[in-house]
């Protein structure tokens, strides 16, 4: 499994167009799905906060 993180690159400030732009937006959907397949023992040993999670996840994939 990839490693993600939560917190903002500063290639996040930048817009993106095109295909960098399209690339992006998936990327952001795989993250989601991901991050929402996680059991809730793999959140704890990840040390992730569920709250902040649940949040990242009900995002819609053009938000950053």
């Amino acid at each position: 499994m990839p490693a993600l993180t939560l917190t903002r690159s500063p290639a996040a400030d930048r817009p993106a167009s095109g295909p960098a732009l399209l690339r992006l937006w998936l990327t952001r959907l795989r993250d989601r799905r991901v991050l929402a397949a996680l059991h809730p023992e793999q959140i704890r040993e990840a040390g992730l906060d569920p709250w902040r999670l649940r949040a990242e996840i009900r995002k819609p994939f053009w938000q950053a």
